[in-house]
């Protein structure tokens, strides 16, 4: 049986702070890091700081898995709580739901994705993962990044500590700046994480092809075509389209023709 957990938080800044369910110095820190939470705050909220108090528990939750819905506005000034007679706003708990009608269903698909199209591993975001994003970037930073993933893969073996579409585009990035072999080690990073996507692996054969590592590019950019035809996996975590797959089909090839006939 799967279990679980999940939070939805539009309470008030008293259950916000009576909460435990997400306080790294109240629970363990791999019951925090199972749990998924979906964040929603407004700055119009009638009751402040329950903008800042959201951050800050957002902040705190260490699941990649996490989202934050911030609806911006004109903040208001602290005038005492709706049970004293503040009067509502819709812009505090699930008053929002009157004045943002879309929210049910933003809601739904988080649910959606995180209990049903991918049970307990809803996908890393950028946001949430914004602190191993940046550690990639640091000296030696991939190497710490990559074991970091497998210590969590050998407590869950579809764990994800980073998006593959930004990653995949820092590597681009210091690739274009000049640093192939940086880009090189981001682009192995991500086919590390994401083994089953066809992107990650053309994308890893550009770099190979930048860095001159002609044998490997051919090996990465003939992996990319294989995963495309075995239509076992999408092409990539983030898009499956037909118009995304040519473009892949289409960089691999490229690269193969560059690298010509093999000796």
């Amino acid at each position: 049986m799967l279990s679980i957990a999940t939070n939805v938080y539009l309470h008030s800044v008293e259950s916000l702070r009576a909460s435990a369910a997400i306080s790294p110095r109240r629970r363990p820190r791999k019951q925090v890091s199972e749990v998924m939470n979906w964040f929603v705050v407004a700055d119009e909220d009638e009751d402040p700081p329950t903008e800042e108090v959201m951050e800050w528990i957002y902040g705190v939750s260490s699941c990649p898995g996490k989202r934050f819905v911030h609806y911006a506005g004109k903040k208001v000034p602290w005038k005492g709580f709706e049970d004293a007679g503040t009067t509502a706003s819709g812009s505090h708990g699930t008053d929002l739901f009157k004045t943002h009608p879309e929210l049910p269903d933003i809601i739904a698909d988080w649910f959606v994705t995180t209990l049903i199209k991918t049970p307990g591993h809803a996908p890393a975001e950028p946001l949430a993962s914004a602190s191993i994003l940046n550690q990639i970037e640091l000296p030696g930073g991939v190497a710490q990044v990559r074991k970091q993933l497998a210590d969590a893969r050998r407590r869950d073996l579809k764990a994800q500590l980073f998006p593959e579409l930004v990653a995949t585009l820092m590597g681009y990035n210091h690739m274009a700046m000049g640093g192939t072999k940086l880009g090189v080690e981001i682009m192995r990073l991500v086919v590390t994480a994401y083994p089953d996507s066809a992107d990650a692996y053309d994308s890893l054969s550009d770099a190979y092809l930048a860095d001159g590592q002609k044998y490997l590019a051919r090996q990465s950019a003939e992996k990319a075509l294989a995963l495309l035809d075995s239509h076992a996996a999408p092409a990539s975590s983030w898009s499956d389209t037909e118009e995304r797959r040519k473009l892949i089909r289409d960089g691999a090839q490229d690269n193969l023709k560059q690298l010509g006939t093999p000796r």
